[in-house]
C-alpha cells in the first residue's frame, strides 16, 4: 500500500490527509473541552481548561492556515463525474463553509478572550496579543458569536460526514476512500 505525499487524481495525499484528520481530531477535542469548561467547579480548574482550550484553538488556526496554503498549491482530486451539478455546488460550498468556520471559530474565541481582558495569556511558551481592549459589551457579543459559530460548525461538519457516508454506503463510490489511506491501494 502506497500513500502519495501530494494529492493525485484519485486520492488526497498524505499531507492533505494529515491536515484533515488532525483538524478533525482537535475540533472534536475542543467540543469536549468546551463541555468540560461549562461543567467544572472552581476557578483554578476552569482557568486551566480555558487556557488549554484557547491554546488548542490557536493550533487549529495555525493548521487551518497551513492546510489552506497546501490546498492552494496542491489541488484536491476532482469530484466524481457522476455527481449532479447541484451536488458538486453543494460539495464545494460545504467545503468552503467548513474552511470559513474553521478560521472563524478560533478568531472569534481570540476576540472573546481579548474583550474579556484575557487575551495575552496562553498555555505554553507562546503569548498572543490581545486583539481589542477589554470591553464587557464586546465580550458578551463575542461569547454569543463563538457559541453560534460552534453550533454551526458542528452542524456543517455532521452534514459533511453524512455526505461522505452517503457516498460510501449508498452511492458506493470512492469519495470517502480518497481521504482514508488505509483503504487505498496505489
Amino acid at each position: 500500500m502506497k500513500i502519495p505525499f501530494r494529492n493525485t487524481e484519485t486520492a488526497y495525499g498524505l499531507v492533505s490527509q494529515l491536515f484533515h484528520w488532525l483538524i478533525v481530531g482537535l475540533i472534536l477535542f475542543q467540543y469536549t473541552w468546551a463541555w468540560r469548561i461549562s461543567n467544572v467547579e472552581g476557578f483554578r480548574a476552569r482557568f486551566e481548561l480555558v487556557t488549554q482550550h484557547k491554546t488548542i484553538g490557536m493550533v487549529v488556526l495555525g493548521l487551518a492556515l497551513l492546510r489552506l496554503l497546501w490546498r492552494l498549491f496542491n489541488r484536491p482530486p476532482p469530484l466524481p463525474e457522476h455527481m449532479a451539478r447541484w451536488e458538486r455546488l453543494g460539495a464545494h460550498a460545504g467545503h468552503w463553509l467548513l474552511y470559513a468556520l474553521i478560521f472563524a471559530m478560533p478568531l472569534s474565541g481570540w476576540l472573546y478572550s481579548s474583550a474579556a481582558g484575557l487575551g495575552d495569556y496562553w498555555w505554553g511558551p507562546v503569548n498572543f496579543p490581545s486583539l481589542v481592549d477589554s470591553n464587557e459589551a464586546l465580550e458578551d457579543l463575542m461569547a454569543r458569536v463563538h457559541q453560534v459559530l460552534g453550533i454551526t460548525l458542528g452542524v456543517v461538519a455532521i452534514g459533511h460526514a453524512l455526505a461522505a457516508l452517503r457516498h460510501h454506503f449508498w452511492i458506493r463510490d470512492d469519495v470517502l476512500k480518497r481521504m482514508l489511506p488505509i483503504w487505498r491501494k496505489q
